[in-house]
């Protein structure tokens, strides 16, 4: 059997990257004669990382069309999706209508596989509530078409159930709880940070996430802040900004972004606290059962943690400040996160439907 899988991979972003390997190590659990072909935005990269074949995902603007064409990689993507008896679109908010680019894109992916006459499955979704009439007639045929479908937490689940009725939709963890830590909690006195700038966030969050910063440090003498990007570049220059806010600059210290996941757990477990924006870090938190507070930037953050029964350490960006964010802090501290076996449990009760499909 041939499969293909289709994401946001070989773009700089650990949190996908995440979903990746989660995503391959299920398929080689279900079907492990399977050959995988991945399509990826650098193949190799991601071949080299992954041991794995690789080639470009399909292009989704006039410029890359006739790029991919001229050098021959549309035509190698093409033959790998036609040799496959499955696409999977593997995980992650990609259909989200906040930046209809990303809709488009991944529209393109997802018709190009039908329009090749091969079987689709969604694996891994999260569906926000859907603005744009236009996004919404895209994600109701792609998804309506799909022979498998996947949610990661139970509004995606909601949001799908109205636009396509009757359709089966399965309830499933992230996939980044396949993987399985292997460092032994030894917590120091620090907190780490993972932040990412984002369009519509309060004008003073900056400013009201500094304060929060220098005001802990100004308490504990010897508490350090660490910052982890999962975004290269962004989430550095993001940080970076937050950086300069920040008075006793001594005590903090920037990790050099990363896709190694050993050594982005072990800057986890070695943590006290995680303070995190980007999804995958709060759920690198739950994995390595280390204690977090969730800045929810994206209503993905407090639906999966909702659906984990989590929600009471999610925080809304307009609600950032000194006060809340140590009353909050003091919550988290007193938490002791425990192995989450349901997470196992109900990735199985998927994974049976799945294996039955592929075969």
């Amino acid at each position: 059997m041939n499969i293909s899988i289709i994401g946001n991979y070989g773009a700089n972003n650990l949190g996908d990257e995440l979903i990746l390997e989660g995503l391959l190590k299920t398929i080689r659990g279900v079907k492990p004669a399977a050959k995988i072909t991945v399509l990826s935005a650098n193949p190799a990269q991601t071949s080299e990382k992954f041991d794995i074949r690789s080639v470009r995902k399909f292009p989704a603007g006039f410029r890359s069309i006739f790029a991919y064409l001229f050098n021959g990689q549309l035509s190698k993507t093409i033959k790998a999706v036609k040799k496959s008896d499955f696409v999977i679109i593997g995980g992650g908010g990609l259909f989200d209508d906040s930046q209809f680019r990303a809709v488009w894109i991944w529209s393109i992916q997802a018709a190009t596989a039908y329009l090749l006459k091969r079987k689709v499955i969604m694996y891994g979704q999260s569906i926000k509530p859907i603005k744009s009439k236009l996004a919404q007639k895209c994600v109701k045929k792609l998804f309506k078409k799909a022979k498998f479908i996947a949610v990661r937490d139970e509004d995606s689940k909601k949001v799908l159930k109205k636009l396509i009725r009757g359709k089966k939709i399965y309830l499933m963890p992230d996939l980044i709880f396949k993987l399985e830590p292997k460092f032994e909690q030894a917590k120091d006195n620090k907190i780490l940070f993972c932040l990412r700038d984002y369009a519509g966030k309060p004008d003073d969050f900056d400013t009201n996430l500094a304060k929060f910063i220098n005001h802990i440090l100004k308490k504990d003498k010897n508490l350090k802040i660490e910052f982890i990007p999962f975004k290269k570049e962004l989430d550095e220059k993001y940080i970076a900004t937050i950086l300069e806010k920040i008075t006793e600059k001594d005590r903090t210290h920037i990790h050099k972004f990363t896709e190694k996941r050993r050594e982005v757990e072990r800057i986890f477990t070695t943590s006290k606290v995680v303070i995190g924006m980007r999804l995958h870090s709060i759920l690198m938190a739950i994995v390595t059962r280390t204690p977090f507070i969730a800045i929810n930037y994206n209503p993905k953050v407090r639906n999966i943690l909702e659906t984990l029964r989590l929600q009471k350490f999610v925080i809304e960006p307009g609600e950032v400040g000194p006060k809340e964010l140590e009353s909050l802090l003091d919550t988290a501290e007193n938490y002791h996160p425990k192995e989450n076996t349901i997470q196992t449990e109900k990735h199985s009760l998927v994974e049976e439907k799945l294996k039955v499909l592929l075969d």
